[in-house]
């Protein structure tokens, strides 16, 4: 699962973040995040499964970070707090737990396995294949059936809405009936690597990387791929390893 943890003092984040390497090693932290704008950012560049929110931010609140994120969604929310006056607001806002300062390691390892417990069986089902290393081939749910693609073949995947677009080198394109957070999982071990938001870039098929007009991929078909900001630093590193 995919962790954002939003504190507004350091070494609390640090803490967690420490916790959660050591007690969930399900959990991969994202980002930890000192304030909501920070915080947005991240959520415009990153699908989230689990968000850690304080509830007392300087001059704001883990609240406000759910008012200014509308339409985004959260599968676990966990609310982080020294105090619990703020129990029934988190109730309303469909908190998963809620915990209080200093965050006791039994109490974050029963609130992380509540998170785990929202994972669809299909999503699990992704995983577990993931993990046993890269795939060859996919099998893409369509409208229209099933496709068969070799991994090979694939340029880039491209999220809309709950759909994802499959651009291969032939230049044809097959539009696949799942999110692309469950590509994503499956592709990383085959070479893969979200560069932003919207786009999984197959990362063999990169003839240039562009630091103009705010950082974009030109892949080896001639088309073009925005990077975001957060993503350039994780992109050079993988571009330096081909």
């Amino acid at each position: 699962m995919k962790a954002l943890l939003l504190d507004d003092e350091r070494p609390v984040l640090e803490s967690l973040q420490g916790k959660l390497n050591l007690f969930c090693p399900e959990v991969e932290v994202i980002a930890a995040c000192q304030s909501v704008d920070e915080a947005i950012a991240v959520l415009n560049d990153e699908d989230i499964d689990l968000l850690f929110l304080d509830v007392n931010l300087n001059g704001e609140t883990g609240f406000d970070l759910l008012e200014k994120a509308k339409g985004t969604d959260f599968p676990s929310l966990i609310f982080t707090t020294a105090h619990d006056e703020f129990a029934i607001q988190a109730i309303k806002h469909a908190a998963l737990d809620y915990l209080l300062k200093p965050i006791d390691a039994e109490d974050l390892v029963k609130a992380v396995r509540k998170a785990g417990t929202r994972i669809s069986p299909e999503q699990a089902a992704v995983a577990e294949i993931a993990s046993k290393g890269a795939p060859k081939k996919l099998v893409i749910p369509t409208t229209e059936g099933m496709h068969i693609l070799n991994v090979s073949e694939i340029v880039r995947c491209e999220s809309s809405s709950n759909y994802t677009q499959f651009f291969l080198k032939n230049k044809t394109s097959v539009l696949a009936s799942k999110t692309m957070k469950e590509y994503e999982t499956l592709l990383r071990p085959a070479g893969f690597e979200r560069v932003h938001k919207s786009h999984l870039v197959n990362l063999e098929m990169i003839s240039r990387y562009v630091s103009a007009d705010g950082g974009y991929l030109l892949l080896t078909e001639g088309s073009t791929v925005p990077v975001s900001n957060r993503k350039k630093e994780i992109l050079v590193k993988h571009l330096k390893r081909l």
